[in-house]
């Protein structure tokens, strides 16, 4: 971010306190509902007798609704001021978490599925009016891809944090009031509401809005294309550690080494959100996404050589590395490829990739391993498509100044 500190036209704080804001809140709603997540499929399964497919497929329609409004929200909100999109979506987190104590007190599926819709719904419309503000931030120095990287910094340290406060809260309660996990969880997200209220309420470009011919001439060209394939990929590693991971370290080695071993994955978003964000301004997009992607097939063949924890551990660590780069990468890209008014379009279009990828893993990998009950062929599976996606990163350099 700008060293200056000055505000832009069109925000009543300076940038370095504007971005600290908006990253604080963050930190508190991940910290919560953001890691809860790692939780949701265990707190579901013990005690609602729902099936082994029902209860991934709460985690899959979030993203399946927020795959549906990264585009929606632009025409429909379209009109909304950035900070308003960054209220309501916030809110939308801790009505989730509370819903998910109702849930153990009334097991109720269509219950879960409507607070997870909502929550879906405003998870896109918090991360495009956050985007949004960070990039025109950084517009004036032109740091986009730092300014994308303490946002997601903050918020996988947030993350990280709740995996591991939330965790022992879980192993605490879990024999007598498993509900308080998500007490606490909603308590943790609703601070980062109050923060959110501070936030500066800015002028807004008008955004263009959505349109098949427009979708159709944004995606035609070949960067706009290998970007949302990679970010479809990325939303693969986030569906695999959310379900079939999660799911084979409790199996292997018991459910004492859950928060263990996936407190490593945050522990590599964090610090690879930054550092893949300044690592854009310095080398290519391209070979920054390569890195990550080399990375994380490596990860995933560990577990098929090394039947250890620490292996896993070893495993979501790189796989960390791997989605600590995609997104952030990803949105610095849209800041230096497109005008302000053309990219929530261009976010839309991309990160709408990006949650399939999320949907496709969660369902389809929890499929996978319960109908062949053979773990390490997932691993292997995801492992190659890895490998394949760090060598079309490359590519991506070709096209660094096309525009999008």
């Amino acid at each position: 971010m700008s060293t200056e500190g000055t505000a832009p036209a069109d925000s009543a704080l300076p940038v370095r306190t504007h971005v600290i804001l908006l990253s604080s809140a963050f930190f508190f709603i991940f910290l919560g509902a953001g890691a809860q997540q790692y939780f949701l499929l265990r707190y579901l399964s013990e005690f609602t007798g729902w099936s082994k497919v029902q209860c991934p497929f709460v985690i899959a329609a979030v993203y399946l609704s927020m795959m549906v409004f990264r585009l929606g929200n632009v025409r429909l909100l379209g009109r909304w001021p950035e900070w308003l999109l960054v209220r309501v979506g916030a809110l939308t987190y801790a009505v989730f978490t509370a819903v998910m104590v109702v849930v153990y007190f009334v097991p109720s599926y269509p219950l879960a599925l409507a607070a997870a819709l909502f929550w879906g719904w405003g998870g896109a419309a918090m991360w495009l009016g956050s985007t949004m503000q960070i990039l025109a931030l950084a517009d004036r120095a032109r740091r986009h891809g730092t300014g994308m990287g303490i946002l997601y910094a903050a918020t996988q340290a947030g993350w990280l944090a709740g995996v591991i406060v939330l965790g022992n809260i879980a192993e605490a309660v879990q024999d007598t009031h498993p509900y308080l996990l998500y007490v606490a969880a909603t308590v943790f997200t609703l601070v980062g509401n109050i923060v959110v209220v501070y936030l500066p309420r800015q002028r807004v470009a008008v955004p263009e809005m959505p349109t098949w011919r427009g979708l159709v001439a944004l995606m035609g060209r070949a960067k706009p294309r290998i970007a949302a394939f990679l970010l479809f990929a990325g939303g693969l590693t986030f569906g695999f550690i959310l379900g079939v991971f999660g799911d084979f370290v409790k199996a292997e080695h018991g459910a004492a080494w859950l928060w263990i071993t996936g407190s490593f994955y945050p522990l590599a978003l964090f610090v690879l959100s930054f550092t893949s964000g300044v690592l854009s301004e310095r080398v290519s997009h391209g070979s920054v996404l390569a890195m990550g992607f080399f990375g994380g097939a490596a990860g995933l063949l560990v577990p098929v050589l090394v039947a250890h924890p620490l292996g896993l551990a070893a495993t979501a660590l790189l796989l960390g590395f791997l989605n600590g780069s995609v997104p952030v990468v990803s949105s610095a890209l849209i800041g230096t490829s497109a005008d302000r008014a053309r990219r929530p379009l261009a976010h839309g279009a991309f990160f709408t990739w990006r949650d399939l990828g999320v949907v496709t893993a969660v369902v389809a990998g929890s499929l996978l391993g319960v109908s062949t009950d053979n773990f390490m062929l997932v691993f292997e599976v995801f492992a190659a498509v890895f490998f394949g996606c760090g060598a079309i990163s490359l590519i991506l350099n070709r096209y660094a100044a096309e525009r999008l």
